[in-house]
């Protein structure tokens, strides 16, 4: 007998996991995710540098905004990893370059989903009960074709 998958509580949380260490960093399954890489996320929800739970949050970011954000940057990231190749100097390096472009479109993502969250919710609101579409009938106004016409059709 087959068991049920379960659908883990933290799906947002493991889908940011998986886009960040496939898409951005390119990395394949084999390869473990850096433990600078987790907390450097973390610290992005609650608008930090880094986590650490000695420090008040300054902000409270869900993981989904994370993502999002993340693929709006993606093209950029990986275009500045490819020409500064040589210039990063180990995988610290990069985690914290890479951070440092997604930290500043954090809010301008986090505004667009409040924003279309809202007109959702307006819209769901909205009752259309009133409203009908009375169409005009169709009457023909011309005579039959003629009979070299209705050879063409």
């Amino acid at each position: 007998m087959a068991r049920a998958i379960k659908e883990p509580k933290n799906k947002d949380w493991i889908d940011l996991c998986e886009y960040v260490k496939k898409e951005i960093l390119q990395y394949d399954d084999n390869m473990k995710l850096p433990k600078h890489l987790i907390l450097k996320l973390q610290g992005l929800k609650k608008g930090l540098h880094i986590a650490n739970n000695n420090i008040d949050s300054e902000a409270c970011y869900d993981d989904y905004t994370i993502l999002c954000a993340f693929k709006l940057c993606k093209r950029k990231i990986l275009d500045y990893l490819v020409k500064n190749e040589t210039k990063i100097k180990d995988e610290t390096h990069k985690i914290n370059l890479i951070a440092k472009m997604v930290e500043p479109e954090i809010n301008d993502v986090y505004i667009r989903l409040q924003q279309a969250k809202k007109k959702e919710e307006k819209i769901q609101s909205e009752s259309f009960d009133n409203q009908f579409n009375e169409g005009a009938e169709y009457s023909k106004k011309t005579k039959d074709v003629n009979d070299k016409l209705k050879k063409l059709f």
